[in-house]
């Protein structure tokens, strides 16, 4: 298949270019600024693996959220794991990642919007609004970035408020499944010093499930944002920037699938059972069986404060201050066992809060420029969480003729977090074509971590259960560095970096005695070997970026269900039980043919695997099982043409990617491995004076893979409960309107 693959996108790629062969010869690409080091630089000039989008190419995508915007770059996977409102994101990049849904579970990538890191994956499956640029690092961004940003960063910027006068933008559209959008954004040049912007934005969708228990469709979405933001300049070189966000977003939580295979305990004691190994209970992938109707809210509300100070002292240093304050209201019933019985049902409503921090002083001069700042960091987090457990006689929790008898168990658990950091990095030229890059960062971390066996709202506000469970970590994170510019069009880099993932609590106890959320884990830490090379040829048309990598996986945490005496049957452990090794070749290519045809394209190579690993519950060496997310290839191509046509312009672009096979389920269950997939994303635009018309399609090959799975209950020598997954969403397709004025 993967041959198949590599030849149908190499021919295509031969045709499209025969066909241009013709038209004159372009101008070049043009040059991408980034500040993947919190300065602006040109891409070229970096000696990491950044993959970049701007306004530009944003407009031509159509994404949707983030989830879409996987295929911009090699080694990078990115799902919404359709587990409720808040859309919780698995975000893999180079085979690192993670996919829990609870706020707990630190992120192994961040995501990070406007300067302000998003600290959880609930909320960090930002929607595709006003974004002004996207910019992915790959590997461990351990200096600048810090803890949780082991596997690597997406960069997110939005359009700020500027100052060329009164300007804004309208957009509205439709598609199938009840797909609507309406956004608007208005700017405001309110004097010389001070500017205004205001943006709204509406997503609604009836979602593209059928419960058949229930009759009904099921997977309805609403989201609305709401975006009041200035820059004020109240003197030279000064500018303060703020921004507020506010969501809201209902969403249907029933969207799972039961994969329950004969020797799980939902298959062989309650009938509950798959159709075939990847085939769900209710026969196709996009219909649901759960039988809950519940009179509750299901919701997830965020608010969201940006403060950026930023003062140009002179023309070799500047200082810079950043606020950033995120908090998440939310409450979601959700029928995890994905039957038409009360198996295991939960009702939690749960609470975060964050605060950041970051003061940076930057230095400019002939042969030294330095980034060196301090950050402080704060959260709290809370989750007041009811199970009904319905299964209790199949695993004697009680006498079979109680059966089906369900219990229903209540438990909060509130944690908290205080971490500081100290950081820089630094460039020194060594000569005029040789830069030395050295750069550390040493970050403390304190954790707390409590848990009650009654349901108690409003606990986090009352400073949360008494007598926590504390715990501290210290990590010193250094990078390394040397560039080498061959000449004005090739450069030439060397990289070591480290990176870590925080250590914790488990915040979904479920055992009785609540002993994984009062028992910490340690860091993880990766050490990262990199050499890479960035060229343009053609006199700039052609931009070709390959780099190679090594890198060594250390105390790597693992998160697995597993049953226990007590509580809910089953909770889910979290060791530091492994050690694993990734390589990888990773590969950008953009190449402008003409002036009017354009090839994008990216390749990704992973060779990932465990040098140890043991099983949590028994000790089992498990070494041969494979990483979660971490597909042997991705590949992406993408043709773009832009043609002028009567008053105004028609552009058409069309995004093919290849993902070969991965496993998303800690022990591989085969009824979880998604298998080797081909999705198709194409638009096609006319633009004439200030409006532009586009249609846009996304997953046009219908492809149907998973996007989340889970084994609850499962341990190498027990087979389990049950299965569940989650599907990608289907073929979807619109058009949009925009108006400019």
């Amino acid at each position: 298949m993967r041959d198949k693959i590599l030849v149908s996108l190499i021919m295509l790629t031969t045709a499209l270019t025969s066909a241009v062969t013709t038209v004159a010869q372009s101008t070049g690409l043009e040059e991408i600024v980034v500040t993947a080091r919190k300065r602006a630089e040109n891409l070229q000039d970096l000696g990491l693996s950044v993959s970049a989008l701007n306004k530009q190419d944003i407009l031509e995508r159509f994404d949707s959220d983030l989830s879409t915007l996987q295929n911009a770059a090699p080694n990078l996977v990115i799902n919404d794991i359709q587990q409720g409102p808040g859309s919780p994101a698995a975000i893999s990049i180079r085979g690192v990642g993670t996919t829990d849904v609870e706020k707990n579970f630190d992120p192994t990538v961040g995501v990070v919007i406007d300067g302000i890191f998003i600290g959880v994956n609930s909320g960090a499956m930002l929607k595709a609004i006003d974004l002004e640029s996207v910019e992915i690092l790959r590997g461990p961004q351990g200096t600048l970035f810090g803890r949780n940003s082991i596997g690597g960063i997406i960069n997110v910027k939005r359009s700020r408020p500027d100052f060329d006068g009164t300007s804004g933008t309208i957009r509205v559209g439709a598609g199938n499944e009840g797909n609507t959008e309406l956004d608007g954004f208005v700017n405001f040049t309110i004097s010389e010093t001070l500017a205004f912007r205001l943006g709204a934005a509406k997503r609604d969708s009836d979602g593209f499930f059928y419960n058949a228990t229930l009759g009904r469709d099921t997977g309805e979405s609403e989201f609305t944002i709401i975006s009041p933001s200035f820059t004020w300049r109240p003197s030279e070189g000064v500018e303060v920037y703020y921004r507020f966000d506010k969501t809201d977003q209902e969403q249907d939580a029933n969207t799972i699938l039961n994969l329950a295979q004969p020797d799980q305990v939902f298959c062989f004691y309650y009938q509950q059972c798959s159709q075939g190994l990847q085939t769900p209970q209710a026969g196709s992938k996009y219909t649901v069986l759960q039988n809950d109707d519940p009179p509750y809210q299901t919701y997830f509300d965020t608010k969201t404060h940006i403060l950026d100070i930023s003062w140009e002292i002179n023309d070799q240093y500047s200082l810079e201050f950043v606020y950033g304050g995120f908090e998440t209201e939310e409450a979601v019933y959700q029928d995890w066992d994905a039957t038409p019985l009360t198996l295991y049902h939960t009702d939690r409503p749960a609470e975060w809060e964050q605060d950041s921090f970051e003061l940076r002083l930057n230095y400019s001069g002939d042969q030294l420029k330095y980034t060196a700042g301090l950050y402080s960091w704060d959260s709290e987090y809370s989750i007041d969480l009811t199970s009904y457990i319905g299964f209790g006689a199949a695993i004697g929790f009680w006498p079979a003729e109680l059966d089906p008898f369900f219990i229903a168990l209540d438990q909060t658990v509130a944690q908290e977090t205080e971490s500081t950091a100290f950081f820089i990095e630094a460039d020194y030229d060594l000569s005029d074509s040789i830069t030395l890059t050295l750069g550390g960062r040493y970050t403390e971390d304190d954790k707390s971590s409590a848990v009650t066996d009654v349901a108690t709202p409003g606990l986090l506000e009352a400073g949360g259960p008494s007598n926590p469970s504390k715990a501290s970590w210290s990590e010193f994170t250094p990078k390394a560095g040397i560039r080498y510019r061959i000449n004005d069009d090739a450069m030439a880099y060397f990289l070591y970096s480290k990176g870590f993932r925080a250590g914790g609590y488990n915040g979904r106890p479920g055992g009785g005695e609540y002993i994984s959320a009062t028992t910490p884990y340690a860091p993880e830490t990766v050490d990262n070997f990199e050499i890479g090379f960035k060229s343009e040829w053609l006199d700039g048309n052609l931009r070709l970026n390959v780099s190679a990598f090594s890198m060594q996986y250390e105390d790597k945490q693992e998160e697995q269900s597993v049953p226990t005496a007590g509580g809910t049957g089953q909770q889910t452990l979290v060791v530091n039980a492994s050690e694993a090794k990734i390589q990888g070749l990773e590969a950008d290519l953009s190449w402008k043919v003409s002036e009017t045809f354009s090839i994008n394209g990216n390749l990704g190579l992973l060779d990932a695997e465990y040098d140890e690993l043991t099983d949590p519950s028994t000790g089992t060496d498990l070494t041969h099982l494979s990483l979660r997310r971490a597909p042997d290839m991705t590949a992406t191509i993408t043709p773009i043409i832009n043609v002028p046509m009567g008053s105004g312009v028609l552009s058409a672009r069309a995004s093919i990617r290849f993902v070969d096979d991965m496993e998303l389920t800690f022990l591989n269950s085969p009824q979880s491995t998604v298998n080797s997939h081909t999705t198709l994303d194409a638009s096609v635009t006319y633009s004439w004076d200030n409006f532009r018309v586009s249609v846009w399609g996304l997953n046009l090959s219908d492809d149907d893979s998973w996007t989340q799975a889970y084994d609850v209950g499962t341990s190498v020598n027990f087979a389990g409960l049950w299965t569940y997954t989650a599907v990608r969403p289907p073929r979807t397709y619109g058009v949009v309107l925009n108006y400019d004025f």
